[in-house]
């Protein structure tokens, strides 16, 4: 990009941002095999294990460049807007470098929320908890993480908004930075209330999850409890909620005191999911909780994925 647009000049030749990026981005790319393949072999790793592990660099390699190629293009774009806007080159380059601080911290979020997510992984597995319940833990994990996503994005965004309007309202720089810290409060209030909520729910769940196995090894319990707990199941014969029959979900657990099962209802089009009480009388097993054959001469569905790695 003319001027610099691309967040830097080039290498004193006119070399594009672009190649520049893909220059070094090989460089780098041919270092780390380099050394992985001398670690390996100083290991005595097989042939095979070197290239597997080759294989695998290479691929995290292409992603992050597609990655890196993508985040160049947006600031490309950035500079092009500005010039288009009116604004002076440097007055463009002060915008990109926005775009760039931007990026940069994405990039962080992102690997905060990566580390998390193998934490959350690893301390599942550490706990001997079951596959379906750290595929579930790691599944609320990425809701929690997307949730942050775009409640930071949505913050940048009111920050940019916020200067602009105080900007064109002529205001000094001190009463810019005033209208930002005051959106970027109000902002991260939101999600600190937010984020609270939705980790409050995953402590209730993750309290069901542990009670409902410790049902399953509750010898005390009828094997068909046991059978029904934690299975897929489908709703059917109910008179006072008809519109309930043939609608899905999953026993989550035996509520002993109520002779009744807790029910997650799947949600339906218009129709939110909701917990319910119904008797085992009323539920018809699709799926074990072990993912094996159905019960009851349902025909069993498709196997759930294995836990994500």
């Amino acid at each position: 990009v003319s001027e610099g647009g691309g967040g830097g000049g080039g290498s004193g030749g006119g070399e594009s941002p672009m190649s520049l990026l893909a220059r070094e981005g090989e460089k780098e790319l041919q270092a780390a095999l380099q050394k992985v393949q001398a670690d390996m072999e100083s290991q005595g790793c097989s042939r095979e294990e070197i290239g597997s592990q080759l294989a695998s660099v290479r691929e995290s390699h292409a992603a992050y460049m597609r990655q890196q190629r993508q985040m160049l293009q947006e600031r490309e774009e950035v500079y092009k807007e500005a010039i288009a806007e009116g604004l002076t080159p440097e007055a463009a380059k002060a915008r990109v470098q926005a775009c760039a601080q931007w990026q940069q911290q994405m990039q962080r979020l992102q690997a905060k929320h990566q580390a998390a997510m193998q934490k959350t992984h690893h301390e599942a597995e550490a706990a001997g908890v079951s596959p379906a319940e750290i595929k579930r833990r790691l599944e609320a994990q990425r809701r929690l993480q997307q949730a942050e996503a775009e409640a930071w994005q949505q913050k940048m965004r009111a920050r940019q908004q916020a200067a602009s309007e105080a900007a064109e309202k002529g205001q000094s720089a001190a009463e810019v930075e005033k209208a930002v810290k005051a959106v970027t409060r109000a902002q991260d209030a939101a999600w600190a209330e937010r984020e609270a909520a939705l980790l409050a729910a995953e402590g209730v769940a993750r309290r069901e999850a542990a009670e409902a196995a410790r049902q399953l090894a509750d010898a005390s319990l009828s094997p068909e409890i046991r059978r029904i707990l934690l299975a897929r199941v489908r709703i059917g014969g109910l008179s006072a909620r008809p519109d309930l029959n043939g609608r899905e979900g999953v026993a989550k657990m035996w509520v002993v005191e109520k002779s009744r099962f807790a029910v997650l209802v799947d949600g339906q089009g218009a129709k939110a999911a909701e917990q319910l009480l119904l008797k085992a009388a009323n539920l018809t097993v699709l799926q074990p909780a072990g993912g094996g054959g159905g019960g009851s001469g349902a025909a069993a569905e498709e196997e759930e994925p294995p836990p994500l790695e």
